[in-house]
C-alpha cells in the first residue's frame, strides 16, 4: 500500500500506519532503524520491502481487512500532520467450480427440475448464476435463493437452485462469480416422454391390485 504526499520543503518526521486505529508500521527517519513493525493479528509487514512511503503486507488472510490509514507528520517547529484512509477488503475464491446437485435423475418433458447449484467455500458469499443452453435465467419464479451458509474459517458457500421444466437437449450451467472472477459448471439433463411420471403411475395401479386382493382373501 503506497502513502504518497508532499511536504514542501518541510522535514518528514514519522509516517504511521493503522488498520482500524491500531498502529503497525512506522517509519521515523531519526531513528535507526528508521523503520519497526508492531505484531497486530492479520498484519505481518515485510519491513525490507517497505519504506517511508510504501508498506508491504504479507500472508494475507480474511482478518486482514479493515479500514487502513496513513498519518504522516513533519518535523518541528510546525508538526504538521495529515492522514488519509481507505478500506481494504480481502477475497477469497477457490479454484473449485461449483457443484450441481439432482441432475442425475431421469425428467419428463416439462417436469419441472429439481437441481441445486452450490459453490466452493469463498469470502464473500459468491453470486450464483443459472443459465439454459447459453441464456441466463431472469425469471424468479424459476430459481429458488438459499441464501449464504457460514462454514469453517469465516468462509461462505452459496446456493441457487432451479425449478424449470425438462426440455430435450437440455444444457444447464451454473456461474458462480466474485468481482471479475467466475467459476463454473455444466451439466446435460435427461429427459424421456415418459419416465418417472409413468413410473408414478405403475406403481398405484400396483398398489391397489394388492389392496383388493388382500380384501377378497379376508
Amino acid at each position: 500500500m503506497t502513502c504518497d504526499y508532499d511536504l514542501e520543503g518541510g522535514r518528514l518526521y514519522s509516517v504511521k500506519w493503522y488498520r482500524d486505529n491500531e498502529e503497525f508500521y512506522r517509519y521515523m527517519p531519526r531513528l535507526r532503524p528508521p523503520q519497526h513493525a508492531h505484531r497486530l493479528d492479520g498484519v505481518k509487514v515485510d519491513v525490507e520491502r517497505s519504506s517511508a512511503r510504501r508498506v508491504h503486507l504479507r500472508d494475507l488472510t480474511l482478518k486482514s481487512r479493515g479500514l487502513y490509514r496513513c498519518e504522516v507528520s513533519e518535523e518541528a517547529p510546525s508538526f504538521h500532520s495529515a492522514q488519509s484512509e481507505a478500506f481494504m477488503e480481502v477475497y477469497y475464491f477457490s479454484r473449485d467450480n461449483p457443484r450441481i446437485s439432482g441432475h442425475e435423475q431421469l425428467y419428463a418433458v416439462d417436469e419441472p427440475l429439481d437441481v441445486n447449484c452450490s459453490s466452493a467455500k469463498a469470502f464473500p458469499a459468491p453470486e450464483l448464476q443459472w443459465y439454459i443452453n447459453g441464456e441466463k435465467v431472469i425469471e424468479r419464479g424459476l430459481l429458488i435463493a438459499y441464501g449464504a451458509k457460514p462454514v469453517s474459517q469465516g468462509l461462505l458457500i452459496s446456493t441457487l437452485g432451479l425449478k424449470a421444466p425438462a426440455k430435450p437437449n437440455m444444457r444447464i450451467t451454473c456461474i458462480a462469480s466474485i468481482g471479475t472472477h467466475k467459476r463454473e459448471r455444466s451439466v446435460v439433463i435427461e429427459t424421456s416422454s415418459s419416465g418417472r411420471s409413468m413410473a408414478k403411475y405403475s406403481f398405484i395401479i400396483l398398489t391397489t391390485v394388492i389392496n383388493i386382493a388382500i380384501h377378497m382373501i379376508s
